[in-house]
C-alpha cells in the first residue's frame, strides 16, 4: 500500500477542520425561526406602549334598554322615590341605522322617581347614574310612550303631534328607539314620601304575624236580632 506522509495526513485533517467546525456550530445553535413569532394576547399581559384593547362600550339589558356613560358623576345614585333633577335632549329614530331626530329638551325637569309617571326606559336608565354623570339612554318602543300621560312630553302642541307622528313610524320599524342623552343634576328627599318607594318587602311570616295582632286587637261584638253584646 502506499505510504502516507505525516504532513499530507496532518493537512488532510487540518481541512476538514473547517467543515466540522460548521457542523457542530450547525447543530448546538439553536435553530433560526422561520414565522412570525406568536402574537401577545395583550388582554392578559400589559406591554408598555401597546394600544389598548378594544372594549365594548355600553350596557343592553333583556328588556331592550340600552344606555351608554358619557361621563361618571362624582355623587351618590339616586334612590326610588326622590326628587330627580335632570337636563335631557330627546330624539326619535326610526330604524337602527336611521339619523337621530331632536324632539324636544330641557335644562331643569323634575322627575318623581319610580312613581309610573315618567315612561319606563327612562326612569330605569337613570337609576344607576350618579350625581352629575351624562348617560345616553336608548329607549325601545315598548319602554316608552306606552300610556297616555307618560313624561317628558314636549310643551308645543306642535311639539307633541311631532311625538305622535313619530310613535306611528317607529312602531311599524324595527331597531327604532327614542334616545335621551340625560344628565343627572340632583336628587333629594321629598317631604311628602311617606316610604312606600324603599327597596325592601316584608317576608310571609312578618305579614301573618301583622295581620294576626291586628285581629287580636280588634274587638269583638256578638249581634243578635234585636241585642248585642262585647265577647270577651
Amino acid at each position: 500500500p502506499r505510504a502516507v506522509g505525516r504532513r499530507s495526513a496532518l493537512g488532510r485533517f487540518v481541512g476538514r477542520r473547517p467543515a466540522l467546525g460548521a457542523a457542530a456550530l450547525a447543530l448546538g445553535a439553536p435553530r433560526q425561526a422561520t414565522a412570525d413569532p406568536p402574537k401577545i394576547n395583550t388582554d392578559r399581559v400589559a406591554i408598555p406602549g401597546a394600544p389598548a384593547p378594544a372594549r365594548v362600550s355600553g350596557l343592553v339589558l333583556k328588556n331592550g334598554l340600552r344606555y351608554e356613560d358619557t361621563k361618571t358623576g362624582p355623587g351618590p345614585e339616586p334612590r326610588w322615590g326622590q326628587v330627580l333633577k335632570v337636563a335631557y335632549t330627546c330624539y326619535t329614530r326610526a330604524g337602527a341605522k336611521a339619523p337621530l331626530e331632536k324632539l324636544d329638551a330641557s335644562t331643569a325637569y323634575l322627575i318623581r322617581h319610580g312613581n309610573g309617571r315618567t315612561i319606563r326606559g327612562l326612569d330605569e336608565g337613570v337609576h344607576t347614574m350618579r350625581i352629575g354623570g351624562a348617560r345616553r339612554v336608548e329607549v325601545p318602543p315598548q319602554l316608552a310612550y306606552t300610556a297616555p300621560g307618560l313624561g317628558p312630553l314636549p310643551e308645543s302642541a306642535a311639539g307633541r303631534r311631532k311625538l305622535d307622528r313619530a310613535l306611528d313610524v317607529m312602531a311599524a320599524t324595527a331597531g327604532s328607539a327614542v334616545v335621551f342623552d340625560v344628565t343627572l343634576l340632583d336628587a333629594w328627599v321629598d317631604d311628602a314620601d311617606a316610604g312606600y318607594y324603599e327597596d325592601s318587602s316584608f317576608s310571609v311570616d312578618a305579614l301573618r304575624s301583622r295581620a294576626g295582632a291586628e285581629e287580636l286587637s280588634r274587638p269583638r261584638r256578638r249581634v243578635c236580632r234585636g241585642w248585642s253584646e262585647d265577647v270577651p
